[in-house]
Formats: C-alpha cells, sequence, structure tokens
C-alpha cells in the first residue's frame, strides 16, 4: 500500500494580528498557511489547520493518507460527532466523508510532540512565519467563538455601568483569590464584611436609621470598621492580642484583610477577634 504523509501543525498566538497556522505535505513538499480572525479560539485554529490539509492534499485516488497533528482535542472531538459537536469538529467531519470517496484510506495520528522531530519543526516555523507575514486574514470566526465574543462583551457592558454607579466600590486591597480554609456560613460573613468594611458598625447602622447616632460610646469618634478594628479603646486588649497573633506590632486594615484570606492562622487570629466583637452578635446567621 502506497503511503502519502501529510503532516499539520498548528502555532497559534492570540494577537492582534490573527492565529497562524500552517500544513505540510512532506510527500511533494508543499506548504499551506492561513491566518483567522484572532477572537477564534486555539481549538478552532488546530482544527481548521487539519481541514485545510484534508481538503487541498487529499486529491489523488487510489492512495492512503497519513494525517499527523499535535491537537489531541481536535482528534478526541472527532472521535464521537454529534450534532452539538463543535462547527470546526463537523466540517472535518464532513471533509474526511468526502475525501474517502476519492482515496484508498484516512488516518489521522496523534503526535505529542513537536521538538526534535524535524518534519513537525517545519510546519511550526511556517506557522510562525504566516504570523508575522503578510498574509491577509481569513474573515471567518465560529459559532462557538462568536457566541464567546459575545457573552464577554455583554459581560464587559455589565460591568462597566455597575462601575459606573454609586454603589460600585472597589477593593483594590484584597487579593483576586483566596486560599482560605471552607468555613462556617457565619464566620465567611464575618470575614466578607470585614474585607469590604461592611461590619454592621455604628456609623453604617445610623445611615440605614437603626442608630440614633453614629458615635463610639466609649471614645465619641464616629464608630467606622477601621475604627473598631484598630483604634477602639474597648478593644484594646482584644486588638494586642490579634497583634501578638499576627506577630505584627502595628496593625494596617487593608494588611489584616490581605493577610487572612491565604494563611489560615491569620484567618484564625482575625476570626476569634471578630467574635469577641459585639458587632457580630448582630449578624444573622
Amino acid at each position: 500500500m502506497e503511503f502519502i504523509y501529510l503532516d499539520c501543525y498548528t502555532y497559534a498566538s492570540k494577537g492582534e494580528e490573527g492565529i497562524s497556522l500552517a500544513a505540510l505535505n512532506i510527500t511533494y513538499n508543499r506548504t499551506l498557511t492561513l491566518k483567522l480572525h484572532p477572537k477564534n479560539s486555539v481549538f478552532t485554529a488546530e482544527g481548521c489547520a487539519i481541514l485545510i490539509a484534508i481538503e487541498r492534499f487529499i486529491q489523488e485516488e487510489d492512495k492512503s493518507y497519513i494525517l499527523c497533528s499535535d491537537s489531541l482535542s481536535v482528534l478526541k472531538s472527532l472521535e464521537s460527532l454529534h450534532r452539538k459537536s463543535p462547527t470546526i469538529s463537523l466540517q472535518i467531519g464532513s471533509a474526511i466523508i468526502r475525501a474517502i470517496l476519492r482515496s484508498k484510506a484516512i488516518k489521522l495520528v496523534w503526535v505529542p510532540a513537536h521538538v526534535g522531530i524535524t518534519i513537525i519543526e517545519q510546519a511550526d516555523e511556517a506557522a510562525r512565519a504566516a504570523h508575522t507575514s503578510e498574509v491577509n486574514i481569513y474573515p471567518c470566526i465560529s459559532t462557538e467563538d462568536l457566541r464567546k465574543v459575545i457573552f464577554r462583551v455583554q459581560a464587559d457592558q455589565g460591568r462597566i455601568q455597575w462601575e459606573s454607579t454609586k454603589y460600585f466600590r472597589s477593593f483594590k486591597h484584597l487579593p483576586k483569590t483566596t486560599k482560605t480554609q471552607l468555613l462556617p456560613r457565619r464566620r465567611e460573613i464575618l470575614l466578607t464584611r470585614l474585607r469590604t468594611r461592611s461590619l454592621p458598625a455604628k456609623a453604617i447602622l445610623f445611615k440605614v436609621g437603626l442608630e440614633s447616632s453614629p458615635l463610639c460610646r466609649q471614645c465619641g469618634i464616629v464608630d467606622s470598621n477601621d475604627h473598631i478594628l484598630l483604634t477602639c479603646i474597648f478593644f484594646e486588649q482584644l486588638r494586642n492580642n490579634l497583634g501578638a497573633s499576627l506577630g505584627s506590632g502595628a496593625l494596617h486594615y487593608n494588611w489584616i484583610c490581605t493577610i487572612s484570606t491565604y494563611n489560615q492562622r491569620a484567618c484564625s487570629a482575625v476570626l476569634h477577634f471578630l467574635l469577641q466583637v459585639p458587632i457580630s452578635f448582630k449578624i444573622a446567621t
């Protein structure tokens, strides 16, 4: 049986120029390059490389073809096609059916790595060259990628509208991710209110008509979250214990919020302080 080897490798880069890809026919030393719209996903780009290899290279009758690709996700999607499969997978499936009619056999092979494999590195270099060349961008976006773009735009518009309202507050002192352990609901509420400066202090309750004065009874100044945590003389002993547990003499509000998000010991010390403060009993469980 005579084989014609096809080698397909995709190089993708989410830049302003788009996503480049290349398909290499090593039997006849032919290379096809293409650039897609930057909104396409890497999955779509890798699938397009396989698609153009099938459509452009599998032309001769009575020959068997081997097509190699490093995209395991695309090849896996071809194992069980159905009506909800990705658009590019369905297009590849249709192209294979058409190509089988004019060939003996078509075999798709996964190549897990391309380093050190000369032929695949050539395809890699061709894709990289297409990325910086003047090749026109193919004006097409897959249905799935377009849907993601629309959802992302809608989410960004909603975020912009929310950030422009008077109710929006930015908590830049908090890390984007937390590593604290799972806690009971009441303790999670305490920590969240501490980090967002929304503990039910008198200053906050006064704004909603639940207190007659925003002033601290012991200190005579505005009873804010910062005051409770850092300066109120009534909680001085608890504050000293908190500082000793955290290993810091001078406490800072943002630092306490930050360290309690990823340090389990600090989280426990902060919770111990909050549970001893009378305001914690005002929070519904």
